[in-house]
């Protein structure tokens, strides 16, 4: 391959690779026009640099990489190496970038929300000290923006750069794969050529065979003789001669098969295969042509233009990464040097620096103007006594603390402590039956939800003023109501009826008369007429007697047994809807507002003959309390 190729010229110009075909020029590397102009810190590059660059060139020239094997993986090798810097370069700017775009939005947030929290009176009364401290705050807010743009221009030299590696990357794989299709080709033809060479190797040993056979019309021996010194030759040879002997075998098969044969077959066969050897020695020289211009053309003419490719591609990468960090370099300088003109500007700007801000503070001077303002605008000490101020507590949590009990708790005392004639849970509930449950079947019978009857104790045992029955929590179901109120009148002190009155009330109604055989004659009498019995009595006699027993009961308790009673003649009123008559009525507020007395064994008797007191007031509540 060396002698097809040649050697580099000693004397060959920088960048110049020389072949026998020609020179194959390297692609010119242009850094800083070919990335969008020069900065100043080329324009300062030191004289040393560019000699260096000039004697890399010309020490690169002086090596002939066409003569080297493996000499384009090598370059190929060298420029990933060259874009791998590159790649590394792309992460630490965008993660620079990143870290001082950090920096900066702290710094500035940090800033900006001194500023609001700064206290900032009126431009002539700022004391030395809040002028300082705002100058100084301002100029951090300075530096966040000096540090904000120059993470922009590295995030902006990270992404340009980050696209030309991409650039050169696909030009570095299309340099590769050209060179793999030129090699894979050469390598197929060679192929074919070893392929056509072997044919015409077979085709030339038959060839010879047979004319050593015939041997021109010899003798049998001078033609043994001659095969003998002919296979002598022939093993002499390497590989011809191992691939030739199997056809020799099958030709001296052939000759034993036709040892009657005649010469001129052995001449036929002869003529026949000498075609055959000229045809593939044909084949063979022009697959051989072939395969050798096209190594020639490889070798001479694309591989250095390849390899000129390369090495220009590693140069241009080079210098535009070098070209990328004196960029870098330039910027950051000019960042620090913004952030130092900040802190400290140039002589004959006219601005402050930040030592001489804070040695602009005057802090006596600043005391005293606070002082003389204040003592101007400010006012005069209250010398009076504290006077007492009583904390105002919610209306819930007076009540809780002073509740208005009523439940338990004597008629007289409540109605005295509340100034009222009747008490406000019976008026409160009578009314929200007569509005929401005349007409609501078993009323007063049916019971109410515990937990709902409970909860309307406890609203009633704070401040009976404050309930309002009539929303929807409560009229929902009328039962809780009712429920309610049959707890207060069971659980007053001494019930509704005093004791005083019970005897009186209850001798109207014997127990002799609440015998079974009695009772049900007087249960069926009733239907007809109210009270047969009563007659032998004289109702009047009973009205009368149920009038003086009320005349004579405690001004409370006759106004509040007036009151319900009016209530229940009102629900009697709808029994027809209701299903609850005086008979039902009293079954229910009997042993409420009547209590049964203290002997067991008349406990039942005396449940029924309060029951039969109800009613009877009840039947007669106009003609009993128009006697009053």
């Amino acid at each position: 391959m060396a002698a097809n190729t040649g050697h580099a010229n000693s004397n060959a110009e920088p960048g110049i690779y020389r072949t026998p075909t020609g020179t194959a020029s390297l692609m010119s590397v242009t850094s800083a026009a070919s990335i969008g102009g020069r900065h100043s810190y080329e324009d300062s590059a030191p004289l040393h640099e560019q000699q260096q660059r000039q004697h890399h060139n010309q020490s690169a020239a002086q090596v002939d990489l066409t003569e080297i094997d493996g000499g384009l993986a090598m370059l190929l090798d060298r420029s990933r190496q060259s874009l791998t810097s590159c790649k590394e370069t792309v992460v630490f700017l965008k993660s620079r970038a990143k870290v001082e775009e950090d920096y900066g939005r702290s710094l500035q947030k940090l800033a900006q929300h001194t500023l609001k929290s700064m206290d900032r009176p009126s431009p002539g009364h700022q004391s030395t000290q809040q002028v300082s401290w705002q100058r100084l705050v301002e100029a951090h807010e300075t530096l966040a923006s000096n540090r904000m743009k120059f993470s922009i221009t590295l995030s902006e030299m990270s992404d340009f750069l980050s696209t030309y590696v991409k650039s050169k990357e696909a030009i570095r794989r299309k340099l590769r794969d050209t060179e793999q299709r030129y090699q894979k080709a050469i390598e197929e033809s060679e192929s074919l050529l070893e392929k056509a060479r072997a044919k015409y190797e077979v085709q030339c040993g038959e060839w010879e065979r047979l004319l050593l056979k015939t041997g021109g019309g010899k003798p049998d021996g001078a033609l043994a003789s001659a095969a003998t010194s002919a296979s002598g030759a022939t093993h002499s040879s390497s590989s011809a001669i191992t691939k030739t002997k199997n056809v020799g075998n099958a030709v001296s098969g052939i000759f034993g098969k036709h040892k009657g044969s005649t010469q001129e077959s052995l001449e036929r066969m002869g003529q026949e295969a000498g075609v055959k050897a000229k045809v593939a020695n044909e084949a063979y020289k022009r697959l051989l042509q072939q395969t050798n211009s096209m190594r020639r053309d490889f070798y001479d003419v694309q591989l250095p233009k390849i390899l000129a490719s390369v090495m220009g591609l590693i140069e241009e990468v080079d210098q535009f990464l070098k070209f990328s960090l004196g960029k870098y370099a330039y910027t950051y300088e000019s960042a620090i040097l913004a952030d130092a003109i900040t802190l400290k500007p140039m002589d004959g700007a006219g601005l402050p620096g930040m030592v001489e801000m804070i040695g602009e503070i005057d802090s006596k001077a600043d005391l005293d103007a606070y002082l003389m303002a204040t003592a101007k605008h400010g006012g005069r000490i209250n010398r009076a006594s504290i006077p007492y101020k009583e904390y105002e507590m919610s209306t819930i949590a007076r009540l809780y603390a002073s509740p208005k009990r009523i439940f338990g708790v004597p008629l007289d005392a409540q109605l005295e402590r509340d100034q009222q004639q009747v008490p406000l849970i019976i008026v409160k509930c009578a009314d929200a039956v007569e509005a929401f449950g005349l007409q609501n079947e078993g009323i007063y019978r049916q019971s109410g939800q515990s937990s709902q009857v409970n909860k309307l104790r406890n609203e009633f045992d704070l401040d009976a003023e404050v309930v309002d029955l009539q929303v929807n929590s409560y009229i929902s179901d009328i039962n809780n109501v009712t429920g309610v109120l049959k707890m207060y009148l069971r659980e007053l002190p001494g019930g509704l009826i005093p004791v005083a009155q019970h005897g009186v009330m209850l001798s109207y109604f014997p127990v002799e008369d609440l015998e079974p055989g009695v009772a049900a004659s007087a249960d069926a009498a009733a239907t007809m007429h109210h009270y047969d019995r009563d007659q032998d009595l004289g109702l009047a006699q009973k009205i009368s007697g149920m009038a003086n027993a009320i005349r004579s009961m405690p001004p409370p308790n006759r106004n509040t047994l007036a009151y319900l009673l009016a209530h229940l003649d009102k629900v009697q009123a709808f029994q027809e809807f209701n299903m609850m008559n005086s008979e039902n009525l009293s079954i229910v507020f009997g042993p409420t507002i009547l209590p049964a007395g203290n002997n067991p064994a008349n406990a039942a008797s005396d449940i029924r003959r309060s029951a039969k007191v109800v009613r009877f007031i009840l039947d007669n509540r106009r003609a009993i309390f128009d006697a009053l």
